[in-house]
């Protein structure tokens, strides 16, 4: 029988062919004198060609029946059918009928949805350069036909893609594996998980390329998106996250909130975000643990992707407004070793607001981005494998020659940040975030009766500031003028885990953790004169923003998982931490007197956490939880031990020093229905001595140390009313207090710690076979507590925005469009609200309407 091919789709009569699968399909009933038609073929017999070329065939009706193997397609007509070119579209086989028109006498004919399961949508449409189209889209992956011709009708035998069937389960259950260090059901989990696949992360990629805004809108709990190159005014459920590039922690204990801007996007698989503090990571989880896992190895011989992109503020159209950037990547496998390298660039050009003024550098306009990505993996055996991980970032924050304008520091009355020409600076040390990560992992699935999993790291961050102009702020003579802020940090360390299984309902986790950081922040104070005169920066002294430190850290744990049924699941377990520093003698740069000189010492320190949760699922389906767990960490010793504090202190006792041990109580419910998926999940958190940010009078941060506590509500819900429509949201709030004054007052906790409620809503369409779109919208609410109590000097006004995300087949490939701040709304996002004082110059606008265009392609 003639042997069919459809873009790499094999049939042939009695099997069709999806991957390396054979699936039986019963042949077709032999209706005389039925030929077997070629999907690739126009035509057949030439007596048949004849007839279809004297005049257009009218198809006036679209039958559908099912059948054992899944349904028939009966194109109804009065003249002889041919089956033309056809292609598989995403989850759509499409087929092209030439020489034909439609007129259906029945208009519903035209679409009809889920006629069998595993079909979404049976749709005929008229081509505008004749001829009609079939399109048969699959929910889950393309479906196989058979064609045949019944007198003047073509009869399509369909059988609905067999990966709808494979991938259903993957689909409903969903795995994480960083609340535990293991791979766990989700609802096995006993505490809130958020996680973001790949398809999201590029779905977001289409609006910005800056990680903290694509989490930002996504996940509940987490501050709003910040539209700057930092996660300041992004704290999880008010307190700091632990971020980890595949478990490697990158997080300097002081330095400029710019972790999360330690990778490119396109290099990432999936994000897990486990909110709430951690007792089996340790590493300062307070406020929970984003873990951003790179991109995974193929499963195919070889695969090469590719992606270019350009994006442009409408409300502005200039030369420099133009942004573009690509990406291109290999992977294969030869099935015991597997490689991917990949390689991104983006070169993010001027923001303009809404009212097309122009926004000064923020750390994401005016900036280059280079990202690389290299994993190397090697199956020894069955049950050992060894994994080596390179990274590299590079963000170059000198994209212009605008720069903020100092001269608003000197207007009265609170001013929005505008930039200015400078002309071309002359930079003896770039602008520029550079970012290293080296992570050689082992896996034993069968050692000692255990898994056994090690991890040996490295990571190292550079970075310069942009140059600061305060000279028209009012500070000390003495203290810097005109300066520039840098970073630099480097820690290495490991971890060794091993994972037993007792039995089939209860398994040990065990362990240990270390790592050891060395940090600096120095500051170039730069030559003035020679500044005005040339536009050159040149470093006359080198200062310190704050002192320098050794940081070493041991963890041990142990985590205990027992299913005491089928639906009720215990857990528990404890960690040890220990931390021990070393502060060098420093004279810090931004010194409240001349002659202060910070005297330095050790500090030591160390506790044991504990955590419990509890599962119970009334149904598989539904799972409520309960949880006590809590979080140790050190606190940034580099504010700490900053101008804070009076020079004669011994740091090595004083109480603004000491570590905090955070407890943490959760309760929820979360399900997952085929068709809907949705959470609810209520926390309460305190410290005897907390660890949070807040604006002092001179405009500078401070770090208060007090008594904490955080509190509030989650909700998601994710519903599939239809195959093609896809709708939902969050919704979060939390609050927040501390007794700064120990007195048993507690004041609201400031703006940079507790951000106001937010709400994220979607709606998704698959509009036609291979076209999707979106429409999500953002509102952040006003929260004015800190500001009443007389924390804060400002009040948080809420915004609304809308955005648009299309994708659609083209070719091979995707092409995809993407509009940011729909509706052009005029607004400060919340990281810009927060400067006064002295940081008006860091009074960011958000960008206006923008439109990105992009198009994909893996071969």
């Amino acid at each position: 029988m003639t042997g069919l091919k459809i873009s790499g789709l094999s049939l042939l009569a009695g099997s069709f062919w999806v991957g390396a699968i054979a699936v039986p399909v019963a042949a077709a009933e032999p209706v005389a004198p039925a030929p077997v038609f070629d999907l690739d073929a126009a035509t057949t017999a030439p007596d048949r060609l004849a007839q279809t070329e004297d005049a257009a065939a009218v198809i006036t009706d679209v039958q559908i029946e099912p059948t054992s193997e899944g349904f028939t397609v009966v194109l109804v007509s009065d003249q002889p059918l041919s089956a033309g070119t056809s292609e598989i579209v995403g989850n759509a086989l499409i087929t092209n009928i030439p020489n034909a028109t439609l007129a259906l006498t029945n208009e519903a004919a035209a679409e009809q949805f889920s006629p069998v399961e595993g079909i979404a949508l049976v749709q005929v449409t008229p081509l505008p350069d004749g001829g009609v189209q079939l399109a048969i889209t699959g929910t889950d992956a393309p479906p196989a036909a058979q064609v045949n011709a019944q007198a003047n009708n073509l009869v399509f035998n369909v059988v609905p893609g067999i990966a709808s069937a494979v991938i259903e389960d993957a689909d409903t259950i969903q795995v994480v594996v960083t609340a535990t260090r293991t791979e766990e059901d989700v609802l096995d989990v006993p505490r809130s998980v958020t996680v973001i696949d790949r398809e999201e992360i590029q779905q977001q990629r289409q609006l910005t390329s800056n990680l903290p805004d694509i989490l930002g809108q996504l996940v509940p709990g987490l501050g709003p998106p910040t539209l700057q190159n930092r996660t300041r005014n992004l704290s999880l459920r008010g307190r700091t996250a632990l971020i980890l590039i595949d478990g490697v922690p990158q997080n300097p204990n002081s330095g400029f909130a710019t972790e999360l801007n330690t990778i490119d996007p396109d290099l990432v698989e999936r994000i897990e975000i486990v909110r709430g503090p951690s007792t089996v990571y340790g590493d300062g989880a307070t406020g929970g643990i984003i873990n951003i896992i790179t991109r995974a190895a193929t499963e195919e011989e070889f695969v090469v992707d590719v992606a270019a992109r350009t994006n442009v503020g409408l409300t502005s159209i200039e030369e420099d407004s133009f942004g573009y950037g690509g990406q291109i990547g290999i992977a294969g496998n030869d099935g015991r070793t597997d490689l991917r390298a990949s390689l991104s660039y983006d070169v993010t050009n001027a923001f303009f607001d809404a009212n097309g003024d122009r926004i000064p550098p923020n750390g994401v306009a005016d900036t280059d981005r280079l990202g690389l990505l290299v994993k190397l993996g090697h199956e020894f055996t069955d049950q050992q494998r060894l994994g080596l991980t390179y990274s590299f970032y590079q963000e170059d924050l000198d994209n212009t020659t605008f720069a903020s304008d100092p001269s608003i520091l000197a207007i009265p009355g609170l001013q929005t940040a505008r930039a200015i020409d400078i002309g071309e600076i002359d930079y003896e040390k770039a602008p520029a975030q550079t970012n290293h990560v080296v992570n050689l992992t082992y896996t034993h699935t069968d050692l000692l009766s255990s898994q056994f999993d090690a991890q040996l790291y490295y990571r190292d961050t550079e970075l310069a500031q942009r140059f600061r102009d305060i000279r028209q702020a009012g500070r000390p003579a003495f203290q810097p003028q005109l300066f520039q802020t840098t970073l630099d940090s480097s820690e290495w360390g490991g971890r060794l885990q091993f994972d037993t299984q007792f039995s089939n309902r209860f398994s040990l986790l065990w362990g240990a953790d270390y790592g050891q950081e060395e940090n600096a922040r120095p500051i170039r104070i730069l030559d003035i004169p020679t500044f005005e005169a040339t536009n050159t920066l040149n470093a006359v002294d080198i200062g310190n923003q704050t002192p320098t430190y050794d940081l070493e850290t041991l963890g041990l744990f142990a985590q205990a998982t027992w299913d005491i049924s089928d639906q009720w699941q215990l857990s528990g377990g404890l960690r040890y931490d220990r931390f021990d520093v070393a502060v060098e003698d420093t004279v810090l740069a931004f010194r409240r007197n001349v002659d202060d000189i910070r005297r330095g010492g050790d500090i030591d320190a160390d506790d044991v956490s504990f955590n419990a949760g509890l599962i119970y699922k009334p149904v598989p389906e539904i799972g409520l939880f309960a949880s006590f767990s809590q979080g140790f960490s050190i606190p940034d010793i580099g504010l700490s031990a900053g101008t804070r504090l009076p020079t004669d202190v011994n740091i090595s006792r004083d109480i603004e020093l000491e570590p905090q041990q955070v407890t943490n109580f959760e309760v929820g419910v979360r399900a997952e229905f085929e068709q809907l998926q949705a959470s609810l999940a209520g926390f309460y958190n305190e410290s005897d001595l907390g660890s949070n940010l807040q604006v002092g009078p001179d405009g500078f941060t401070d770090l208060v140390r007090a008594p904490q506590r955080n509190y509030g509500v989650e909700a998601t819900v994710d519903w599939q009313p239809s195959p093609v429509w896809r709708l939902g949201g969050y919704f979060s709030w939390n609050e927040g207090e501390s007794d700064n004054d120990d007195d048993g007052e507690f004041l609201a906790l400031s703006g940079l710690q507790v951000q106001p409620y937010k709400v994220g809503l979607y709606v998704e369409n698959d509009t036609a076979p291979g076209w999707k779109n979106r429409l999500q919208l953002l509102g952040v609410g006003n929260r004015d507590r800190a500001f009443e109590d007389g924390v804060d000097a400002f009040e948080i006004d809420g915004y609304v925005t809308l955005d648009l995300l299309s994708s659609v087949q083209l070719g091979d490939g995707t092409l995809t469009v993407g509009v940011q701040n729909l509706l052009n709304n005029q607004y400060l996002p919340l990281s810009s609200q927060e400067r006064v004082r002295g940081t008006e110059d860091r009074r960011f606008a958000a960008p206006g309407i923008n439109l990105s265009i992009g198009y994909s392609i893996e071969f």
